[in-house]
């Protein structure tokens, strides 16, 4: 194949010299045909497969190798051919004398993937939110901590709120949600999750689900509705998918060391503030003015919160302390064995007497606890 440098001499001889062409062929060997290539064109050559290099030593194990292959689109993912488990086979069942690289490369090529393209979406204010939840690692009073990281994200205008709580139990799931919509004085019209069994008792054919009781309240008090993503298609909702991912990378990092959890959560709600100074993806608006914008077409605040605890029926023993969740919390000695109301909230324990208050405890997480306030028993 001629180089761009033969190309030039070509050009040369007969445009500036005024050589014709089959003197050119004769004098440089070259045919006429490749010389007139060269004068209609100054682009680089290119060697071109005029038709596929043959492969006689996988041509022959081919149709093999692609039915093993179509097999495995049937088989439990991980109990599919690997390339290396496919060239064991071939030696050993059909007797393959090529190499391993051979079969490996050939297999690579058969696998590659087209490249991933989506459709940019555009969402109309106050229309919808998503939620979901993170986990990162703190410093809380020196010791290394796991918390959850509850996160929702209105899709137009991109305002966050961020919030962690010990645990991802329901209770948190409601706090978290209050907590949000009082960040923002309004509450979206839809929010979209994930399958998480705090809201979701049983998946149902389509977009259908059976709903935990507690989330119905939690959605009949705020008036919003709820969309499900499909199972195991968490990227229906990209846009708080994202949002953990940078949180964990520019909120979290490096690990805060923090006394209280109250302490995290203050400076997270300062980092959600400032947030707002942001630009919205593919617009020239702040996300603070979407959200200006986005806020007059979201639903109202109701008078009041939702309570957001889960209430369990208990009874006192004769200790004068009731049990929840493998846990023992204290009771006035005058309710010692008495039926009485328990209130489990995120980050507390109330327990109730009819409608009247008696005792109140910070949540214990551990087991086999025992949480005494000794004021209780001084009548004793």
């Amino acid at each position: 194949m001629l180089q761009m440098a033969n190309y030039e001499f070509i050009r040369k001889q007969h445009i500036l010299l005024g050589k014709p062409i089959r003197q050119i062929s004769r004098e440089t060997g070259y045919s006429r045909q490749v010389i007139r290539k060269a004068l209609k064109s100054t682009k680089i050559p290119v060697y071109q497969l005029s038709k596929p290099k043959p492969k006689p030593v996988i041509d022959s194990v081919q149709p093999i190798i692609l039915e093993w292959l179509r097999q495995d689109e049937q088989a439990p993912p991980k109990q599919r051919h690997t390339a290396t488990r496919i060239y064991q086979r071939l030696v050993d069942e059909y007797g393959f004398t090529g190499g391993e690289s051979t079969v490996r490369r050939y297999v690579r090529q058969l696998r590659v993937s087209p490249p991933k393209a989506f459709v940019p979406l555009d969402f109309p204010p106050g229309k919808f939110a998503q939620f979901d939840w993170g986990e990162v690692t703190v410093l809380l009073q020196g010791k290394q901590v796991k918390v959850q990281v509850f996160c929702m994200r209105c899709t137009y205008s991109r305002k966050i709120f961020v919030k962690t709580f010990f645990h991802q139990k329901q209770e948190s799931l409601l706090q978290g949600h209050v907590d949000a919509f009082e960040f923002f004085g309004a509450v979206p019209q839809t929010v979209t999750y994930d399958n998480l069994t705090t809201a979701v008792k049983k998946v149902l054919e389509g977009k259908n689900r059976v709903e935990q009781e507690r989330f119905v309240q939690l959605r009949a008090h705020y008036l919003f509705e709820s969309h499900f993503c499909d199972p195991g298609k968490g990227h229906q909702k990209g846009q708080v998918e994202n949002l953990v991912k940078f949180v964990q990378k520019q909120f979290f990092t490096p690990v805060p060391c923090v006394s209280s959890l109250e302490e995290l959560n203050y400076f997270l709600l300062e980092k959600c503030i400032s947030y707002e100074t942001t630009t919205v993806p593919r617009s020239s608006l702040t996300v603070g003015e979407a959200f200006e914008q986005e806020q007059q077409t979201m639903l109202p605040l109701p008078p009041q919160p939702l309570d957001c605890c889960r209430v369990v029926s208990v009874k006192s023993n004769t200790l004068s302390m009731i049990h929840f969740e493998k846990n023992a919390y204290s009771v006035p000695v005058s309710y010692a064995s008495t039926e009485l109301t328990c209130k489990v909230f995120a980050e507390r324990v109330e327990v109730y007497h009819g409608n009247k208050l008696i005792a109140e405890h910070e949540r214990c997480l551990e087991s086999g606890k025992e949480l005494l306030q000794y004021d209780h028993y001084l009548d004793l």
